[in-house]
């Protein structure tokens, strides 16, 4: 049986590692492909949700529906972006199913999100 640190000993490595002037340092060495890498990010986000707002307006889906749909989409496409084929398709078929069961969200509307960030459907089952 192994032994399992509790909260403090974890804090206390943390503390331990945590020196502000190492972070700041090695924050500075990796700025510019943090930032590069931050930028096309939230550019992809930001184009991939502005797909799906004209879904959301055509279904008449207003104030806190909309952040339902919109957080469905960002997990779709934060797992579509590292899992593809199959996994891909069951990853979307699992979010689908949980979005539709424990938000109520409308498999429809779920499904028009699913093709416009992946491009295809999955079955609802």
């Amino acid at each position: 049986m192994g032994l399992y640190k509790s909260g403090q000993p974890r804090f206390s490595k943390w503390l331990a590692k945590y020196v502000p002037e190492t972070v700041a340092a090695r924050f500075t060495q990796v700025r510019d492909v943090a930032a590069s890498r931050a930028q096309e990010g939230l550019i992809m986000y930001a184009s991939m949700q502005e797909l799906v707002r004209p879904i959301l307006d055509k279904h008449g889906v207003a104030g806190p529906d909309r952040a339902k749909y919109l957080g469905f989409a960002n997990k779709l496409l934060k797992h579509v972006l590292r899992t593809s084929g199959d996994g891909a398709v069951n990853i979307a078929a699992g979010l689908k199913s949980f979005y539709a069961t424990a938000f109520n969200a409308d498999p429809a509307i779920l499904d028009e999100i699913i093709e416009v960030v992946c491009g295809w459907v999955v079955v609802y089952g």
